[in-house]
Protein backbone atom coordinates (compact mmCIF):
# COMPACT_ATOMS: atom_id res chain seq x y z
CA UNK A 1 0.00 0.00 0.00
CA UNK A 2 1.35 3.38 -1.02
CA UNK A 3 0.91 6.34 1.31
CA UNK A 4 0.69 9.92 0.14
CA UNK A 5 -1.09 11.65 -2.73
CA UNK A 6 -2.14 10.12 -6.02
CA UNK A 7 -4.20 11.35 -8.98
CA UNK A 8 -6.64 9.39 -11.16
CA UNK A 9 -8.09 10.56 -14.45
CA UNK A 10 -10.60 8.94 -16.77
CA UNK A 11 -11.06 5.21 -16.28
CA UNK A 12 -13.67 2.83 -17.76
CA UNK A 13 -16.96 2.50 -15.87
CA UNK A 14 -20.55 1.43 -16.44
CA UNK A 15 -23.57 3.51 -15.49
CA UNK A 16 -25.97 1.89 -13.06
CA UNK A 17 -29.22 2.41 -14.98
CA UNK A 18 -31.42 1.44 -12.03
CA UNK A 19 -29.65 4.01 -9.85
CA UNK A 20 -30.18 6.63 -12.53
CA UNK A 21 -33.91 5.80 -12.60
CA UNK A 22 -34.10 6.33 -8.85
CA UNK A 23 -32.35 9.70 -9.11
CA UNK A 24 -34.92 10.60 -11.78
CA UNK A 25 -37.81 9.83 -9.42
CA UNK A 26 -38.72 6.30 -10.55
CA UNK A 27 -39.28 3.73 -7.80
CA UNK A 28 -39.96 0.00 -7.64
CA UNK A 29 -41.27 -1.42 -10.89
CA UNK A 30 -41.97 2.06 -12.23
CA UNK A 31 -39.56 2.61 -15.12
CA UNK A 32 -39.17 5.39 -17.72
CA UNK A 33 -41.12 5.21 -20.95
CA UNK A 34 -39.44 5.26 -24.35
CA UNK A 35 -39.23 9.08 -24.73
CA UNK A 36 -37.59 9.40 -21.31
CA UNK A 37 -35.19 6.53 -22.09
CA UNK A 38 -34.23 8.45 -25.23
CA UNK A 39 -33.59 11.56 -23.11
CA UNK A 40 -31.41 9.51 -20.76
CA UNK A 41 -29.37 8.19 -23.69
CA UNK A 42 -28.94 11.76 -24.98
CA UNK A 43 -27.84 13.01 -21.56
CA UNK A 44 -25.33 10.21 -21.07
CA UNK A 45 -23.90 10.84 -24.53
CA UNK A 46 -23.46 14.53 -23.70
CA UNK A 47 -21.82 13.65 -20.39
CA UNK A 48 -19.40 11.32 -22.17
CA UNK A 49 -18.47 14.21 -24.43
CA UNK A 50 -18.33 17.03 -21.86
CA UNK A 51 -17.27 15.45 -18.57
CA UNK A 52 -13.64 15.38 -17.46
CA UNK A 53 -13.79 13.05 -14.44
CA UNK A 54 -10.76 13.18 -12.23
CA UNK A 55 -9.90 12.39 -8.65
CA UNK A 56 -7.17 12.89 -6.09
CA UNK A 57 -6.54 10.47 -3.24
CA UNK A 58 -4.38 10.94 -0.16
CA UNK A 59 -3.64 7.78 1.83
CA UNK A 60 -2.52 8.32 5.42
CA UNK A 61 -2.28 6.41 8.68
CA UNK A 62 -5.01 6.86 11.29
CA UNK A 63 -3.87 8.10 14.70
CA UNK A 64 -6.57 7.63 17.34
CA UNK A 65 -7.03 9.57 20.56
CA UNK A 66 -10.42 7.92 21.16
CA UNK A 67 -12.92 6.07 18.93
CA UNK A 68 -14.47 9.36 17.84
CA UNK A 69 -11.38 11.60 18.00
CA UNK A 70 -8.59 10.86 15.54
CA UNK A 71 -6.43 12.15 12.70
CA UNK A 72 -5.94 10.90 9.17
CA UNK A 73 -2.51 12.31 8.46
CA UNK A 74 -2.87 16.00 9.32
CA UNK A 75 -6.65 15.92 8.89
CA UNK A 76 -8.09 16.00 12.43
CA UNK A 77 -11.65 14.77 13.03
CA UNK A 78 -14.04 14.43 15.94
CA UNK A 79 -16.90 12.23 14.74
CA UNK A 80 -18.45 9.17 16.35
CA UNK A 81 -20.13 8.23 13.06
CA UNK A 82 -16.94 8.33 11.00
CA UNK A 83 -15.05 6.66 13.82
CA UNK A 84 -17.52 3.77 13.76
CA UNK A 85 -17.17 3.51 9.97
CA UNK A 86 -13.38 3.31 10.37
CA UNK A 87 -13.46 0.71 13.15
CA UNK A 88 -10.62 -1.77 12.61
CA UNK A 89 -8.90 0.44 10.02
CA UNK A 90 -5.21 1.34 10.31
CA UNK A 91 -5.24 3.86 7.44
CA UNK A 92 -7.70 5.79 5.32
CA UNK A 93 -7.96 7.48 1.95
CA UNK A 94 -9.12 11.08 1.65
CA UNK A 95 -10.83 11.21 -1.76
CA UNK A 96 -11.87 14.19 -3.84
CA UNK A 97 -13.47 13.81 -7.27
CA UNK A 98 -15.28 15.95 -9.82
CA UNK A 99 -16.85 15.88 -13.27
CA UNK A 100 -15.51 19.42 -13.96
CA UNK A 101 -17.07 22.87 -14.39
CA UNK A 102 -18.26 22.03 -17.90
CA UNK A 103 -21.00 19.88 -16.39
CA UNK A 104 -22.23 22.76 -14.23
CA UNK A 105 -22.51 24.85 -17.39
CA UNK A 106 -24.43 22.04 -19.08
CA UNK A 107 -26.83 21.73 -16.14
CA UNK A 108 -27.35 25.49 -16.00
CA UNK A 109 -28.10 25.69 -19.73
CA UNK A 110 -30.78 23.00 -19.61
CA UNK A 111 -32.35 24.49 -16.46
CA UNK A 112 -33.14 27.55 -18.62
CA UNK A 113 -34.09 25.77 -21.83
CA UNK A 114 -35.72 22.42 -21.10
CA UNK A 115 -37.04 21.54 -17.63
CA UNK A 116 -37.65 17.83 -18.31
CA UNK A 117 -34.20 17.35 -19.81
CA UNK A 118 -32.74 19.36 -16.94
CA UNK A 119 -34.16 16.86 -14.44
CA UNK A 120 -32.85 13.91 -16.43
CA UNK A 121 -29.44 15.57 -16.87
CA UNK A 122 -29.17 16.16 -13.11
CA UNK A 123 -30.00 12.50 -12.46
CA UNK A 124 -27.64 11.31 -15.18
CA UNK A 125 -24.77 13.42 -13.85
CA UNK A 126 -25.36 12.09 -10.32
CA UNK A 127 -25.30 8.50 -11.59
CA UNK A 128 -22.26 9.32 -13.72
CA UNK A 129 -20.06 10.48 -10.85
CA UNK A 130 -21.26 7.62 -8.64
CA UNK A 131 -20.26 5.15 -11.35
CA UNK A 132 -16.86 6.84 -11.61
CA UNK A 133 -16.36 6.59 -7.84
CA UNK A 134 -17.45 2.93 -7.85
CA UNK A 135 -14.88 2.22 -10.57
CA UNK A 136 -12.16 3.87 -8.49
CA UNK A 137 -13.19 1.76 -5.50
CA UNK A 138 -13.06 -1.40 -7.61
CA UNK A 139 -9.58 -0.48 -8.85
CA UNK A 140 -8.37 0.16 -5.30
CA UNK A 141 -9.79 -3.15 -4.07
CA UNK A 142 -7.91 -5.03 -6.77
CA UNK A 143 -4.69 -3.23 -5.87
CA UNK A 144 -5.06 -3.92 -2.14
CA UNK A 145 -6.27 -7.52 -2.39
CA UNK A 146 -2.78 -9.10 -2.73
CA UNK A 147 -1.81 -7.40 0.55
CA UNK A 148 -4.82 -8.85 2.37
CA UNK A 149 -6.38 -5.38 2.68
CA UNK A 150 -9.96 -4.28 2.10
CA UNK A 151 -11.95 -1.05 1.93
CA UNK A 152 -14.75 0.33 4.06
CA UNK A 153 -17.69 2.10 2.38
CA UNK A 154 -17.18 5.74 1.37
CA UNK A 155 -18.17 8.23 4.06
CA UNK A 156 -18.67 11.87 3.07
CA UNK A 157 -18.85 15.12 5.05
CA UNK A 158 -22.51 15.71 5.83
CA UNK A 159 -23.16 12.16 7.08
CA UNK A 160 -24.12 11.99 10.75
CA UNK A 161 -21.88 14.09 12.96
CA UNK A 162 -19.19 14.28 10.29
CA UNK A 163 -20.47 17.68 9.23
CA UNK A 164 -19.80 19.87 6.21
CA UNK A 165 -17.72 22.15 8.43
CA UNK A 166 -14.90 19.69 7.71
CA UNK A 167 -14.97 20.46 3.98
CA UNK A 168 -12.41 23.33 4.01
CA UNK A 169 -9.79 21.26 5.85
CA UNK A 170 -10.61 18.23 3.68
CA UNK A 171 -10.14 20.16 0.44
CA UNK A 172 -6.87 21.55 1.73
CA UNK A 173 -5.66 18.06 2.69
CA UNK A 174 -6.07 16.78 -0.88
CA UNK A 175 -5.09 20.11 -2.52
CA UNK A 176 -8.44 20.01 -4.31
CA UNK A 177 -8.29 23.55 -5.70
CA UNK A 178 -4.99 22.86 -7.42
CA UNK A 179 -5.65 19.37 -8.73
CA UNK A 180 -9.43 19.36 -9.24
CA UNK A 181 -10.56 22.98 -9.32
CA UNK A 182 -12.95 22.32 -6.42
CA UNK A 183 -13.88 25.16 -4.07
CA UNK A 184 -16.69 25.96 -1.61
CA UNK A 185 -19.69 28.23 -2.11
CA UNK A 186 -19.66 30.57 0.88
CA UNK A 187 -21.38 29.71 4.13
CA UNK A 188 -23.29 26.76 2.64
CA UNK A 189 -20.03 24.79 2.30
CA UNK A 190 -21.37 23.29 -0.93
CA UNK A 191 -18.82 21.95 -3.38
CA UNK A 192 -18.24 23.78 -6.65
CA UNK A 193 -18.41 22.30 -9.29
CA UNK A 194 -21.63 20.79 -7.95
CA UNK A 195 -20.98 17.33 -9.35
CA UNK A 196 -18.05 16.83 -7.00
CA UNK A 197 -17.59 14.50 -4.06
CA UNK A 198 -15.33 14.27 -1.03
CA UNK A 199 -15.19 11.08 1.02
CA UNK A 200 -13.15 9.10 3.52
CA UNK A 201 -12.44 5.45 2.69
CA UNK A 202 -11.08 3.25 5.46
CA UNK A 203 -8.44 0.56 4.82
CA UNK A 204 -8.37 -2.52 6.98
CA UNK A 205 -6.60 -5.86 7.05
CA UNK A 206 -6.02 -8.81 9.42
CA UNK A 207 -2.26 -8.23 9.36
CA UNK A 208 -2.56 -4.72 10.81
CA UNK A 209 -3.38 -3.53 14.31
Amino acid sequence: MQYGLRRIGKIPFDINRRELYIYSGYRGKNVPDEPVEKLIDECLAELDEQADPKAVLRTEAIVRRSPGDFSIGDFAVKSEALGKNLFGCHAAILLGATLSTSIDLLLHRYSKLAITKSVIMQASAAAYIEAYLDAIMDQLREELKPEGLSLCPRFSPGFGDFGTEYQPAFLEAVDAKRYLGISLSGESQMLVPTKSVTAVIGIKGDNHA
